[in-house]
């Protein structure tokens, strides 16, 4: 199996297939493929309740496609950004935020994880990733530039809310309002952020996808 970046104002990547390896990606996301490359369904981790969970508040589907060759098959998100293929030794998590996962090798275990947000009118508002345990190769997709960061055991980084991309699963969050400056307008004028604490690798992409255009 072979993986290429195919960079670009939009980057693809293009995965090459032998008689019998397959890869699984989210359904809509193919750019092209050859004749020779079968697409079948995978159904997603979580037991019912939590995909009707995830439909409802992250609008994900309850499958991914399967992609088996021989042949090739290329993936794109709609949005400027960089292309990178992560190896996930057997036995490591890693947590991917929802909308950027390309593809991934049939031998990663595919799950979902939920990380709270803050009370916004009146409801708690979070966000999806989706939890992927090796071993196996992982595509991703960042909006921007990536940047990666390494957390020792007990340190800590605040991030804006949409800017993390991936993270070890070992690595735990909160969410809070950052207010900006002091006293009641600087709580009222408070933006969303994540405080992200080793041990564990992050990686942050510069735009935030819910505010990307092309």
């Amino acid at each position: 199996m072979k993986f290429e970046t195919l960079n670009g104002y939009v980057p693809a990547v293009l995965v090459t297939l032998n008689e019998g390896e397959s890869v699984f990606a989210e359904h809509g996301i193919m750019l092209y493929k050859d004749q020779s490359v079968t697409v079948g369904r995978r159904s997603i981790g979580g037991n019912f309740l939590e995909k009707m969970e995830r439909k409802g508040l992250g609008d994900i589907p309850f499958i991914v496609a399967e992609f088996k060759g021989p042949g090739s098959v290329a993936f794109s998100r709609d949005g400027k950004g960089e292309i990178r293929d992560i190896e996930i030794p057997a036995g490591v998590t890693m947590d991917v935020a929802e909308g950027s996962l390309l593809c991934a090798t049939d031998s990663i275990k595919y799950d979902m994880y939920y990380i709270k947000g803050t009370m916004r009118l009146g409801r708690m508002v979070g966000r999806w990733m989706d939890r992927l345990t090796g071993p196996g190769t992982a595509v991703i997709h960042g909006y921007g530039n990536i940047i990666s960061f390494n957390l020792d055991n007990g340190e800590s980084i605040v991030v804006d809310y949409g800017a993390l991309l991936m993270k070890h699963s070992t690595v735990r969050e909160r969410t809070f309002n950052q207010p900006l400056g002091h006293g009641l307008m600087g709580h009222v004028e408070s933006f969303e952020v994540l405080e992200l604490t080793g041990p564990g690798s992050i990686m942050l992409q510069s735009i935030d996808p819910h505010n990307e255009t092309i």
